[in-house]
């Protein structure tokens, strides 16, 4: 296989597949919306049979081409990050290959997207991914038509995409950029991959003129809630993050507090929380969000040598009909409160029910408490009860 340019690839010699796919079959440079494509010459080439025998090496490297393609789909075979649904093409490749190819958990894949269709025997493999050498990750607890999931890909410095999709509705990306003074000097890096069942993590980092800015994505399993945030580290005084939302998606201000109101038609929102500007009221001197031509942009006042910026997005109905509110936290370390620079630790409550914590250390790591809750840990998301404890849902301690 040979790919000509870095936009079409086209099929000539299996010996280019090792060129242009990693170990696991995932292509190292090419952009996610062109792996279908991929498939789909590869296709027509396997039917024409005008190249023989076809080694096993090259049908191994072809299953994982498909596996990672169908990883980075939408139900029924769109590629992430892109507006337009699933090719013709690109939809009958994908069951061309899934049929040939040995694993039958890459038909079963394609049987739960397509309704009607009696599924196939063998469990899928797990849709959560991610690259250990390139900030290139999928968080996604399931196959489910409507499932949620969080689509990363960093790998060109100058462009990062995103995708948060709930409940099989993508809400925002394509892009999630700072202001062109915080703009990767080198490539990123991935730092940190973790999955459970309960929560998939991924973090990766680059340099910037003033410093690093580290960047997380998180997705909570089944509690339809994601965060994304931006550790900005270097002197900066109003750092800006921007994040774009989906095609077709709405936002307004709320009117009772500072969050934002996605909606997608057909009774379908979402909400988006800056924790760390204060709930109540439409202005303050710690910074300000809003919308602007198609993006979701938060300003946050910096207070020392570092801040975080987290966005909180729940998807969930019942939840986004109570009445919310959240409240940053003070952080102790031996007894005195730690500045903005060293920790930041936020609870937010629906209602009288769900209360959730987040806690991150942007110092080094030390043993300090918020809300009576000790923690030696540098990042932390958690349950808050009504005991007043905090039962922790993803606690990285490095």
């Amino acid at each position: 296989m040979q790919a000509v340019g870095s936009v079409t690839p086209t099929v000539e010699h299996p010996l280019d597949l090792r060129r242009d796919l990693d170990a696991q079959g995932v292509p190292r440079r090419w952009p996610v919306g062109e792996w279908g494509r991929a498939l789909a010459v590869l296709a027509e080439r396997r039917r024409d049979g005008r190249d023989g025998e076809w080694p096993d090496e090259l049908e191994a490297a072809i299953e994982g081409l498909l596996r990672a393609t169908l990883r980075f789909a939408r139900p029924g075979g769109a590629p992430v990050f892109a507006p337009e649904g699933a090719r013709p093409e690109v939809a009958a490749a994908l069951r061309f290959w899934a049929d040939r190819l040995s694993d039958p958990a890459l038909s079963a894949v394609l049987a739960r997207w397509s309704p009607g269709k009696k599924g196939v025997h063998g469990a899928p493999s797990l849709p959560a991914f991610a690259c250990d050498d390139r900030p290139l990750a999928m968080l996604r607890a399931d196959w489910s038509p409507r499932g949620d999931w969080l689509a990363i890909d960093h790998r060109e410095p100058a462009s990062c995409l995103v995708e948060l999709a709930g409940l099989g509705q993508p809400w925002l990306g394509p892009s999630w950029s700072l202001g062109p003074e915080l703009d990767p000097k080198g490539p990123p890096r991935p730092a940190l991959w973790r999955t459970d069942s309960r929560a998939d993590l991924a973090e990766w980092s680059f340099r910037t003129p003033i410093g690093r800015v580290t960047r997380t994505a998180v997705l909570l399993r089944g509690r339809r809630l994601a965060l994304l945030a931006d550790q900005v580290d270097g002197n900066l005084d109003e750092p800006t993050a921007r994040l774009a939302l989906a095609a077709g998606v709405a936002a307004v201000p709320a009117l009772d507090n500072r969050a934002l109101i996605l909606s997608a038609g057909r009774g379908r929102s979402a909400r988006v929380y800056p924790l760390g500007l204060p709930w109540p009221g439409s202005t303050t001197d710690r910074g300000r969000i809003g919308v602007e031509g198609g993006e979701l942009v938060l300003r946050q006042k910096a207070q020392g040598r570092r801040c975080w910026l987290p966005w909180l997005v729940s998807w969930g109905a019942d939840r986004n009909r109570r009445t919310t509110r959240w409240r940053t936290l003070t952080v102790a370390e031996r007894s005195k409160a730690c500045p903005p620079d060293v920790a930041f630790a936020a609870r937010i409550a629906w209602g009288d029910g769900e209360s959730l914590v987040v806690y991150r250390s942007l110092a080094r790591p030390a043993l300090r408490s918020f809300l009576g809750h000790q923690t030696g840990a540098r990042f932390l998301v958690g349950l808050f009860t009504w005991a007043g404890d905090v039962h922790p849902l993803l606690t990285v301690e490095d």
